[in-house]
């Protein structure tokens, strides 16, 4: 029983911690945007109101991509801790990190023929956004990994 519970709480905090991602992704992409060298992100004066039609689809689809691309390589570093009794932050903080920054580098149209000033930046707050998903998971399960045993 102990085991099954330790699986829910585990499940809670990948929900969590991809709840963590988005928000921290939209922070920082609109502190980023406040700079004065930097596009805006969040501007809303050119945008078509029928493109709010679309956002609830848009947002589904950014939510599955997240889990298809993250849920194998978190899921192995789920189990190392688990297994170890792992319990440090950077243990989840640093794999989500590189582990954002990989997924932008890799998907990114930026990225294609090297990084300009603005990718660079959009990489590096990827990974502040992967390593908030990684605290959050911290905080929600990782504290407690290995407990089951």
């Amino acid at each position: 029983m102990q085991a099954l519970w330790r699986i829910i709480v585990i499940v809670a905090g990948y929900i969590f911690s991809l709840l963590g991602l988005f928000a921290a992704l939209a922070a920082l992409f609109g502190l980023a945007s406040l700079a004065p060298f930097a596009p805006a992100y969040w501007s809303l004066t050119g945008v078509s109101p029928v493109i709010f039609v679309g956002a609830p689809a848009l947002g589904l689809f950014a939510v599955v991509t997240a889990i298809v691309l993250s849920v194998v390589p978190i899921a192995l570093i789920v189990l190392a801790a688990e297994l170890f009794s792992w319990r440090s932050p950077a243990v989840y903080v640093v794999p989500a990190a590189l582990l954002a920054a990989a997924i932008y580098w890799q998907f990114s149209p930026r990225t294609t023929g090297g990084l300009d000033g603005t990718g660079l930046v959009e990489l590096v707050l990827f990974a502040l956004s992967g390593a908030a998903a990684g605290a959050v998971y911290w905080l929600v399960a990782g504290r407690k990994a290995g407990v089951w045993r």
